[in-house]
């Protein structure tokens, strides 16, 4: 507790860096660990393969007969044994190992009757041999293990049986010295720990320019926001422009929020005037939720274009506000070329507080989706932000999604929304089981399901507030969700996300007639579309 403290006091390069430092020390540690490891076993595997080689090649190499005829002392002569000596030294050294030989038993004795190695006479008896030479003799099974040899020091070994044309029995063999398959796994490890800390070396200059580089503008902007509180707001105190070159047209989260910034502070000194020329306080308040709206607005994301994602997708979204400023929200952008982040949400209240809630639940919500791939995660991290400090009990219902446009796969979670309707490409609509789980920014520490939904071309999700199932006409009736259901369906099956929000929008309308509004109508429709150019069957 004391350390989370400690870390909460810090400034943000440092709640930047010390997270990068420490994951970026793991992670190497892990690679270089990790990979000694794997190399190892592949050393060992590239070793026993070449033995294994070695003492399956030596009888290609030696004379066809050359087992059936090796009998006595005198059986091979002294020239021959020595070219055969010479061809398998060769060998060896090409393959790389230290020892092959043929071993051949005779009155419990062992003599080598081929070798690579140039001091083994022909029928030089071994004298003692290896433990698992009399392994192999009991169960002329090939063996391969390392083994301590009292005249030849630790080998790492390969031994096999072999018979000749008579089913006499004999013993190939193939060893390699321990110490130079350390001297392998030693370089090896030398190797994956040179990568390791230079990969670690260069994670470690990267997040502390990555930190710094995100903590200077919003250094600036602290000093701005300093700057305007002490001078009044006066509208000569301007954001430098050099901090958004491109206004809101980019996805630099710094750039926006001073572009954003610098709109408050244009819209605030606009306010500051109204309320000068302003004696009602009715009017002073219309004015500030107008500003809110007009800052609300700012949060909520541009058209979708779908040539984005090559047409796969289709999506619109609109919110129409009790008030000037209203507690609900939408969200949606690319995470890459193939996943679109898209959210809907509802904030508990209306007016001024609802709207600033609902301005930082989409900061939160953008923050969190460029660092987290899962939902559940999402909605966890920003329920746990939310909900430090909330003395007036603010929460938020959302629904958050992650579509994969090459597959139609969604990944979503529900934190206390209304569920998505889903309309098939047939034209059945029915609601999305989901998980509720509670609401977004009420209890710190909660935790919310991950679940998926796969869309196929022509499906059609629409996830909305409870503005729309819930708006009443003058006779004090609901519209309900049997009748959004019955509207979804009796569109035609053909029709764009754009038609299907707007025939939505236009039905509930006309349900509610003259009746006053009550709560705030957000929808965001999400159609499946087949890519451009793909054939149907």
């Amino acid at each position: 507790m004391k350390l989370l403290t400690w870390y909460r006091r810090q400034p943000v390069r440092r709640k930047i860096f010390i997270p990068f430092f420490a994951i970026t020390l793991f992670s190497s540690t892990i690679f270089t660990v990790y990979g000694f490891i794997q190399n190892v076993r592949a050393i060992e595997n590239e070793i026993d393969k070449r033995l294994l080689i070695a003492a399956l090649t030596m009888p290609q190499l030696l004379p066809p007969d050359y087992f059936d005829r090796v009998q006595t002392p005198d059986s091979i002569t002294e020239e021959e044994h020595w070219n055969n000596t010479r061809r398998l030294e060769i060998f060896l050294s090409n393959v790389g190992g230290t020892y092959l030989y043929a071993l051949h038993q005779v009155s419990n004795r062992y003599y080598f009757v081929a070798s690579a190695a140039l001091d083994t006479p022909y029928w030089t008896e071994y004298e003692k041999p290896a433990p698992n030479i009399y392994e192999v003799q009991k169960t002329w099974e090939p063996n391969i293990s390392t083994t301590p040899d009292p005249d030849y020091g630790l080998l790492r070994s390969v031994v096999m049986g072999h018979k000749d044309a008579a089913g006499r029995r004999f013993i190939i063999g193939a060893d390699i010295h321990a110490y130079e398959v350390e001297a392998l796994k030693r370089r090896a490890f030398l190797n994956f720990f040179l990568m390791g800390f230079a990969s670690f070396l260069l994670a470690v200059i990267f997040s502390y320019a990555a930190s710094c580089s995100i903590t200077r503008p919003l250094n600036r902007l602290s000093t701005f926001t300093r700057r305007l509180v002490e001078g009044g707001f006066s509208a000569d105190i301007r954001l430098d422009a050099a901090m958004f070159p491109d206004g809101n047209q980019t996805r630099a989260e710094t750039a926006i929020l001073a572009y954003d910034f610098d709109q408050m502070q244009a819209n605030l000194a606009e306010h500051i005037e109204q309320l000068k020329l302003t004696q009602s306080a009715r009017e002073r308040a219309e004015s500030e939720l107008r500003i809110a709206g007009q800052i609300q607005e700012t949060f909520l994301p541009g058209p979708f274009t779908p040539a984005e994602f090559g047409g796969r997708v289709q999506l619109q979204a609109a919110m129409k506000t009790a008030k000037q400023a209203g507690g609900d929200l939408f969200d949606y952008f690319a995470l890459d070329d193939a996943h679109l982040f898209f959210a809907i949400g509802d904030v508990s209240g209306k007016g001024m507080p609802a709207a600033m809630f609902m301005s930082a639940v989409v900061v939160l919500l953008r923050s969190a989706a460029k660092q987290w791939r899962d939902p559940a995660e999402i909605l966890r991290r920003v329920n746990d932000d939310l909900a430090i400090r909330n003395e007036s009990c603010t929460f938020v219902t959302l629904f958050v999604g992650i579509l994969d446009v090459r597959t139609g796969e969604i990944v979503f979670a529900n934190g206390g929304h209304n569920p998505p309707r889903l309309r098939s490409a047939a034209g059945a609509v029915a609601a999305v089981p989901t998980k509720t789980n509670m609401v977004v920014g009420a209890m710190e520490g909660q935790t919310f399901v991950r679940e998926t939904l796969a869309l196929r071309p022509g499906d059609v999700l629409a996830l909305y507030t409870d503005g729309v199932t819930e708006a009443f006409n003058e006779a004090d009736q609901l519209y309900g969700e049997a009748r959004l259901d019955r509207c979804l369906g009796a569109l035609p099956a053909e029709a764009t996300a754009a038609e299907i929000l707007r025939g939505v929008v236009a039905d509930v309308a006309a349900f509610a007639g003259a009746r006053e509004q009550s709560d705030d109508i957000t929808m965001l429709v999400l159609r499946c579309c087949e890519p451009a150019g793909a054939k149907t069957t």
